[in-house]
């Protein structure tokens, strides 16, 4: 008990302690770098001037939400980072090797792979006109476009190495969905009035498609990646890659709040990190792919260990020499 009513306090005290050292820190920062990045704040707000600096009801409108001195300083931080990262992976580190990835062979592609395959093209394809006749077409770069037409590769994919080194990536990747569904923001269907019923119901089949076809994948197990820490972290730096290095300097050229990569919708993220949401988003992305990183492929295991046991059971039952018709012959012959 004492354990218990202690342990508010002690969180209290190290988020204190944590906020107060980070405000320390970026004050310093501000004052040794004031000169790159005060020439960097003036490019930005040069380049978009009529930005308003409230974040907007509707979560399309762009703004300067987060000060462009503060955008420049975070996207300078986070692209260095990451860019260096992968180009480290890529020709210095481990690169694919610790996804233990099968080898270059044939794979057979069944007609569950094509009728799902077929049903996301579909629904892309209605994503696609929507964009159009909205003039959003940079809204094809949102990762769950991107994840869609990674799925529609694996599905009808015919080498197995290729389809392997996609799907784990697209896992990763596709975490974006579980927000998707969970927060779901369909209000500008609404406000632009096209088929609104239509649009929104395709919205949630292709966030459920993308939802439940990893599963069934997960569950076939014909699709190889070794799961882990290392699959983790090469997942995290593709979609936080994509979000920093293409939708931030996308968003600000093209004038769209990507992925609410300019200011964040109402909830948690907006509660929580404030300004900072961008650098939070960032730093809190990776536990949550812990969920269809590992988690989902657990439950998967577990629901096959339990089907195939059943399934044990029953042929067992079901068997002419199984433990029903043992018991029946056990049985005592009535006397005639």
């Amino acid at each position: 008990s004492l354990l218990g009513s202690s342990s508010p306090k002690m969180l209290r005290a190290a988020w204190t302690v944590a906020r107060d050292g980070w405000l320390e820190f970026e004050a310093a920062a501000n004052v040794t770098l004031d000169v790159p990045l005060t020439a960097g704040a003036k490019m930005l707000h040069d380049f978009r001037p009529g930005w308003t600096t409230e974040r907007p009801i509707s979560s399309n409108p762009p703004s300067w939400f987060v000060s462009p001195r503060r955008s420049f300083a975070e996207g300078v931080c986070w692209i260095t980072f990451f860019v260096t990262m992968t180009l480290f992976l890529a020709y210095k580190g481990p690169g694919l090797r610790p996804l233990d990835l099968p080898r270059s062979g044939p794979r057979r592609v069944t007609f569950v792979d094509r009728l799902i395959g077929y049903s996301l093209i579909v629904s892309i394809v209605v994503v696609f006109w929507y964009k159009i006749v909205t003039k959003t077409m940079v809204y094809m770069l949102q990762p769950c476009h991107i994840v869609t037409m990674m799925l529609i590769y694996v599905c009808f994919c015919t080498d197995r190495r290729r389809a392997s080194i996609v799907y784990a990536f697209f896992v990763h990747m596709n975490v974006g969905t579980l927000l998707a569904l969970g927060f779901p923001d369909t209000s500008d269907y609404w406000r632009r009035n096209i088929l609104p019923e239509f649009t929104i119901f395709n919205f949630f089949f292709l966030h459920y498609m993308l939802l439940i076809v990893p599963l069934w994948y997960e569950y076939q197990g014909t699709l190889h990646f070794r799961k882990g820490p290392y699959a983790l972290f090469v997942g995290w730096m593709s979609l936080v890659f994509l979000h920093w290095v293409v939708l931030f300097p996308a968003s600000i050229v093209f004038e769209r709040n990507l992925n609410y990569m300019l200011s964040p919708p109402k909830g948690p993220l907006l509660l929580l990190g404030g300004r900072w949401f961008k650098t939070m988003q960032c730093l809190v992305t990776f536990p949550m792919l812990i969920i269809p990183g590992i988690i989902f492929p657990i439950l998967i295991f577990f629901l096959k260990a339990i089907i195939t046991s059943l399934s044990g059971v029953a042929s067992t039952l079901r068997a002419p020499g199984g433990a029903s018709s043992k018991a029946a012959s056990r049985r005592p012959r009535e006397e005639p």
